[in-house]
Formats: structure tokens, C-alpha cells, sequence
């Protein structure tokens, strides 16, 4: 169940250079590169020749050899020489992606071309705005990335998952507000008058109980920020307590497989390097609790054999309106491909 028009982030900026590497996205091998001017290039990783993986051979100039029978293609994918063959067929073309390099990741268009819209990537700005610093990574994940998308949606597991970090009773004990605005999900949890969980205490100098507030914004395919903010109690001024950006993009590498791209951007103590390394630390630590509880439950899912539906709870409000939107998108995507095919065989 893969939204297709949409956008999912293939890299950091930094990792794609003028070497030739494979992403797999939603099921499908892509091969990057940097062109000389420094654009960003992304083709289908499978040589339509035999098929040999393009991201094994080499970048020359701005065009891609395949390493298998050195057929050459340019950026958009055109086949530019057959060695020993002047012409070229027509079908000897690899597909191209539309890309776009923006918030440090590097965003990948997996649907029609036609229909790629900038407009559509979340508003993700806070990864290099201004008076903000930010951290992150990538984790491999061997689960659905729907998974990490309810994860990220109800948060009632830091009760339980992240005593040591994120998490105390507090978050349980308060319940969500949410909406659906078209293709968004927005959950609320506001906790009044309670204990900072530990690495709040770490991160800020709290003298006593705070005001909480857990403001997620879920964005198709699979976006997540959450507007996490920390005040003594009963205050507004955020220059008393602490606000940061969590911001997650979960990329699927296929049904069982996910690249978890996550920052954590902060507008306070914009100087102190080591609560940034404190911060990215704890945080590290907290996701890889995630992604052990999601990677076991990933495995129980796929060995259940009885087929029975999940029992949902009030908290999942917010997830279950997200596997809506993405089964409507992903099914309407779908339709439109075999409608295409359709009508291609007709003509």
C-alpha cells in the first residue's frame, strides 16, 4: 500500500556526491549521482537493456555507464551511445525522477512526473530556518512504515518505552484532541502541571512543574512533525522552558523494510554544542527503543496466522485516520496506473 504522487526523501544532501549510489523506495531501485554543476539526478537503477543494476557502473561526466555492456544514459535518462550500434531504440531509455533538494534532505517524486508539485513536501523549514539548530540521522528499520507512522501518531507509548528519556505518566494519564484537515492529521495532548520527563530536566534548568505541550502534524505519504514545547506552569514566555521540532520522514523500502530520516531542531542555547550532542544522544536512544519494539512487532504481525482485525483504542485516533488517507491516495494511484495500461493496450 504505497502512495505513488507523492514525495519521500531519498538522502541527506551530504551523502549524494559525484559517485554513483542505490536507493530503494516503495519497491522500486534508484541509482543518485551529482552532476558536475552539483543537481541532483535520480534513474531507475535497472539498465533496460539486461537489466544490470546501473548503480554498479560508472559516472562519467554527467552521464551513467552501465558496468555491464557500457551503455551510456544522460540526466533525463536518454540512452547517449550503444557501443558498437549507432542507432539507438527507442525503448533504450532508463526513467527519471523528479527531485527536489530542500531542508538538507533530498526529496524523490515517485509518481508521474506530470504531477510533481513542490508545493505538496511538508513545510519542513525548521531543519535550517534561522534561529534554529538542528540534528539527526537515519535509521534502518525492518518494519511496514506504517509502523512508524502510528508510533509517531500516539504517543502514549513514552509512558512505558522511554521512562529514561521522553516519557512519565504524565503523557498517559492526558488525552488527545485530533482532526483531519483534507490530507493531514493533527493530534493534540496539552499536560498541565506535571514533572518534566529526564531529558527535559537534562536539556533545561526546570525548578519545578511544567506546562506540556505535544502538537503532531502527520503529511502523506509519511511525514511527521511534532511541535514539542516545555514552560513552567502556568507561563507562556518560551524563553523560560524549551521548544523543539521533532521532525520524521519515513521512507519504505518495501513492505517490510523503512528508512527512518529524522532532526531534532531546537530554538534555544543555539550555541551550546554539547546539549546539541546531548540532545542527538538521548535522542539516538530513544528511536532505537522504537525500532526495537517495532522491528519484534513487525515479525508478530507477519506470524499471525488467524487474520483478526487489530483492536483499536481512543489513542489511535490519529493513526486511523492516517492508514485512511494513505489506503484512499494509494488506491486512487493505483486505479489511475491500470486506467493508463488500459488504455495503452487499446490504442
Amino acid at each position: 500500500m504505497f502512495i505513488k504522487n507523492g514525495w519521500y526523501v531519498a538522502a541527506w544532501g551530504n551523502e549524494i556526491g559525484r559517485e554513483l549510489t542505490q536507493r530503494w523506495i516503495i519497491g522500486e531501485p534508484l541509482v543518485l549521482y551529482r552532476t558536475e554543476a552539483g543537481k541532483v539526478v535520480a534513474l531507475e537503477d535497472r539498465c533496460p537493456h539486461r537489466r544490470a543494476s546501473l548503480s554498479k557502473g560508472q559516472l562519467i561526466g554527467d552521464t551513467v555507464q552501465c558496468g555491464y555492456h557500457g551503455i551510456t544514459f544522460d540526466c533525463s535518462g536518454s540512452c547517449v551511445r550503444i557501443p558498437g550500434q549507432d542507432k539507438v531504440p527507442p525503448a533504450m531509455a532508463a526513467r527519471s525522477y523528479p527531485i527536489v533538494e530542500k531542508w538538507k534532505w533530498i526529496w524523490v517524486w515517485m509518481g508521474d512526473p506530470a504531477a510533481a508539485d513542490e508545493s505538496l513536501l511538508p513545510d519542513f523549514h525548521y531543519n535550517d530556518a534561522p534561529g534554529w539548530v538542528a540534528t539527526g540521522g537515519c535509521l534502518p528499520v525492518k518494519a511496514n512504515y506504517q509502523l512508524l507512522t502510528d508510533n509517531l501518531l500516539d504517543l502514549t507509548h513514552e509512558t512505558y518505552v522511554h521512562g529514561k528519556t521522553i516519557g512519565n505518566s504524565a503523557i498517559v494519564e492526558t488525552p488527545i484532541s485530533y482532526r483531519v484537515e483534507g490530507n493531514e492529521v493533527h493530534v493534540e495532548r496539552i499536560i498541565r502541571n506535571a514533572l518534566p520527563p529526564p531529558l527535559f530536566q537534562r536539556a533545561h534548568p526546570f525548578e519545578g512543574n511544567i506546562d506540556r505541550w505535544q502538537i503532531i502534524r502527520f503529511h502523506m505519504p509519511a511525514h511527521i512533525s511534532i511541535d514539542a514545547r516545555g514552560l513552567p506552569t502556568g507561563t507562556t514566555d518560551i524563553a523560560g522552558g524549551l521548544r523543539w521540532f521533532s521532525i520524521n520522514s519515513i521512507t519504505p523500502v518495501d513492505e517490510r523494510n523503512s528508512l527512518y530520516y529524522w532532526t531534532i531542531t531546537r530554538c534555544f542555547a543555539l550555541e551550546d554544542k554539547g546539549l546539541t550532542q546531548m540532545i542527538s544522544d538521548q535522542i539516538l536512544k530513544t528511536f532505537l527503543e522504537d525500532v526495537d519494539i517495532l522491528e519484534a512487532q513487525q515479525v508478530m504481525i507477519e506470524t499471525d496466522p488467524r487474520g483478526l482485525p487489530e483492536v483499536s483504542v481512543r489513542a489511535d485516533s490519529g493513526s486511523v485516520s492516517a492508514r485512511r488517507i494513505v489506503a484512499r491516495l494509494a488506491e486512487e494511484t493505483n486505479r489511475a496506473v491500470v486506467e493508463q495500461a488500459t488504455s495503452e493496450v487499446a490504442q
